[in-house]
């Protein structure tokens, strides 16, 4: 494993705890230094952490109607929506799709 840039010490394999919003994810395993206790993730940790997220969190899923304003399609987003992207009033979006999906984006 690699040394921590700051102390120069050898990393250590720990349990530790991962907190994601609300969501405590328990003996969740990461490289600690010994000295200044920076902890660090490697690919495969991170990616156990985000099945054990996937798991406990579900998505924000909501059905929308498409509407019309100005003869033009429209879909409102709901206010859980906006806020689970952090965005407000008069933010940008990108907005494109892939396959069958309609992604928005904070820009």
């Amino acid at each position: 494993m690699s040394k921590c840039p700051n102390c120069k010490v050898e990393y250590e394999e720990v349990e530790t705890d991962f907190e994601y919003g609300d969501v405590i994810l328990r003996n969740v395993k990461a490289f600690r230094c010994p000295k200044c206790n920076q902890e660090l993730f490697i690919p495969e940790q991170y990616q156990a952490i985000r099945e054990r997220i996937h798991s406990v969190v579900q998505p924000l899923r909501l059905k929308r109607k498409i509407s019309t304003a100005g003869n033009k399609p429209i879909v409102y987003l709901p206010e859980a929506i906006v806020k689970a992207i952090s965005a407000k009033i008069g933010d940008e979006v990108d907005v494109y799709v892939e396959g069958k999906k309609i992604i928005i984006e904070k820009v």
